[in-house]
């Protein structure tokens, strides 16, 4: 999928950067896109993971993050997307 607008980095780590796209559809979820070109997206609520990233592990911080955050990412997103 391409997106033409800038996109929002919310974090930053090691191995990969987290990101929510404008436009984007329900439900809520953020990009976590990793530097070796591996990404997911990640529901905000139920922290379901689509798309293939091996080994899982390397995804432990950022679910973490993402866990920790709901609120503040479900502002963000609605920011963003709408």
């Amino acid at each position: 999928m391409h997106h033409s607008a800038p996109v929002p980095k919310i974090k930053q780590f090691a191995l990969c950067r987290i990101a929510i796209y404008p436009r984007e559809h329900r439900p809520p979820h953020v990009h976590v896109e990793f530097r070796d070109g591996g990404r997911c997206t990640v529901e905000i609520q139920s922290l379901k993971v689509e798309g293939s990233v091996r080994p899982l592990s390397k995804l432990a911080p950022a679910l973490a993050w993402i866990a920790s955050n709901r609120a503040q990412l479900l502002v963000l997103w609605k920011e963003i997307v709408q």
